[in-house]
């Protein structure tokens, strides 16, 4: 009975999966860095710092040692940094004074670290405070109770068209 019935499969879609023929959209790196963010929780391709990485040295005021989070450590209290990060976190407080002030976590593509933006710079700063944003931070190192952090003295966004807007 097998001999009689004969059975014909459909060579057509067999085709098509075979051409190159099925369009296919691709997304840059920083669009799939921020696809990976929201639906994973973290960046696995890459940091989002590194498609800016090697720009940001053209931006940087005179003066200024252009470091990692890595390096923070290894710096003398008041020295004068500048440092690239994501922005993670930002936790404010009010002074003794009833002004705000800003304690923020940042990273890069070597590890986490803290800077504090006081009420003057906080007030001037306080738009580009945004979860996720790309900043160029450039200030003093602080070594206050064996925490190192950096003291900010400006805030500069780093956007997608790799310019630095500064305020």
């Amino acid at each position: 009975m097998s001999a009689l019935i004969k059975f014909e499969t459909k060579t057509v879609e067999n085709n098509l999966l075979l051409q190159e023929t099925i369009p296919a959209h691709t997304f840059s790196l920083s669009t799939i860095l921020k696809i990976e963010k929201e639906i994973l929780g973290i960046h696995v391709s890459s940091h989002p710092l590194s498609i800016h990485r090697q720009k940001i040295p053209e931006y940087l005021s005179s003066g200024y040692l252009y470091i990692r989070s890595s390096q923070i450590e290894q710096l003398r209290p008041s020295q004068h940094v500048s440092i690239a990060g994501l922005l993670i976190q930002v936790r404010r407080q009010f002074t003794k004074n009833g002004e705000i002030m800003a304690f923020l976590l940042l990273e890069d593509e070597i590890g986490l670290f803290e800077a504090i933006a006081f009420p003057k710079t906080f007030r001037r700063y306080f738009s580009l405070l945004v979860k996720d944003a790309l900043l160029l931070l450039e200030g003093n190192t602080s070594n206050k109770d064996r925490e190192e952090k950096i003291i900010i003295d400006k805030i500069s966004n780093i956007d997608s068209n790799s310019r630095i807007n500064r305020l």
